[in-house]
């Protein structure tokens, strides 16, 4: 079902996509066939990138000139660990000529040891969302919930991020040297319009290069660009006045790190679910789960009707009553026929919450939820 979960997954982070920046970057590309959860839930805060706490290790100055298609400058996916945070800020109007200011963080950390593991983290202003990938599994947390793939297969989440070795070309001089930034002694290269793949307004763009590894560990870029609000989620939703240009920052940091020393671990909100998942358990085997405070779906390969048995006997357990049992052999829908669907209906406490089993497929459908 590997294959099967990543077309999920894809389903699931496209909404971050959907952050994606007009300006000043490229949306996140794919890979693999994936496309990236997103939400306003409780995540790790986003913070800017941290100086190390090390003295900066010096070294030979720059060449005078750089070339920007050198692939050794860039923090590459298979680095063994990093840190790379992008920040861009937008200042416009929307079409009522009302102010807008739109703030986009994007972090993501990874590393290989103990085991493969990445952390992204998209916070537009209105909300936050987090997705893990560690080793086959994945989780996302959004609104206040968890989606777990628990057999998702290797994921790269750096797809999700902007791809600044596709967005910079040409020579780069330079134009100060000496400079500490994020930990590093750098040196500061001066970019051009000819530098840049996309032809928005420029205003100024600088890349420092760490003289310890020779790779860009800040990427700065101010401009002016034609920009959808609506498309970095701004609520309530307006747009931009496509007729006027939008002020915007960007800087990317990147920040090479020790291999295992990452705090990468499955969120609370995943191993310890509050609310409706502290009630009804999810079956082992599970492919493939939403969790919220007050609804649960999740996919399993066991036919309704075992779904159905383990909650005719798990549920007597944690004090719920079951008043309601019924078996529906065929659906047909608009887009055709299911079946067996099986719902119970439990009582406690004055509340009824129904478990819909959905078979007839590869997989059951599991729904959990307030009747």
């Amino acid at each position: 079902m590997k294959k099967q979960n990543s077309i999920y997954i894809a389903l699931a982070i496209i909404l971050m996509a959907s952050l994606a920046c007009n300006i000043g970057g490229t949306a996140p590309e794919t890979k693999g066939g994936q496309e990236p959860t997103v939400g306003a839930g409780e995540t790790k805060p986003v913070t800017t990138a941290p100086v190390q706490d090390v003295i900066a290790i010096d070294g030979p100055e720059g060449p005078e000139t750089i070339d920007l298609t050198n692939p050794a400058l860039y923090i590459v996916p298979n680095t063994p660990s990093y840190k790379f945070e992008s920040t861009i800020k937008y200042t416009g109007v929307d079409t009522t000529g009302v102010a807008k200011e739109v703030t986009s963080i994007r972090v993501m950390e990874t590393q290989t040891q103990p085991q493969p593991a990445q952390r992204l983290v998209i916070d537009n202003g209105s909300g936050s969302s987090e997705t893990i990938a560690m080793g086959d599994q994945v989780y996302m947390v959004a609104y206040g919930g968890c989606n777990a793939f628990p057999n998702a297969g290797q994921q790269d989440l750096s797809a999700f991020m902007p791809n600044l070795q596709k967005e910079i070309t040409g020579q780069a001089l330079r134009v100060e040297s000496g400079i500490e930034v994020n930990g590093y002694v750098t040196d500061k290269y001066e970019l051009s319009s000819a530098n840049l793949v996309k032809e928005d307004e420029l205003i100024s763009a600088f890349v420092y290069v760490a003289r310890s590894g020779s790779f860009i560990t800040l990427f700065e870029l101010q401009g002016r660009a034609k920009i959808d609000f609506q498309g970095l989620g701004i609520m309530p939703y307006q747009l931009a006045d496509p007729n006027q240009l939008a002020d915007f920052t960007r800087t990317d940091n990147y920040i090479s790190a020790e291999d295992g020393s990452l705090d990468i671990a499955i969120p609370a909100a995943c191993e310890d679910p509050a609310g409706l998942a502290g009630e009804f358990p999810v079956m082992d085997g599970a492919i493939g789960s939403q969790i919220a405070p007050e609804r649960i779906f999740y996919q399993i390969e066991k036919t309704a009707a075992e779904v159905a048995d383990f909650y005719r006997a798990e549920m007597p357990k944690h004090g719920w009553t079951l008043i309601e049992d019924t078996i529906v052999e065929r659906v047909v829908t608009a887009s055709g026929s299911t079946g067996p669907v099986v719902t119970l209906v439990f009582s406690k406490d004055g509340k009824n919450y129904l478990v819909k089993a959905d078979g007839g497929g590869p997989v059951t459908g599991v729904t959990i939820k307030e009747k």
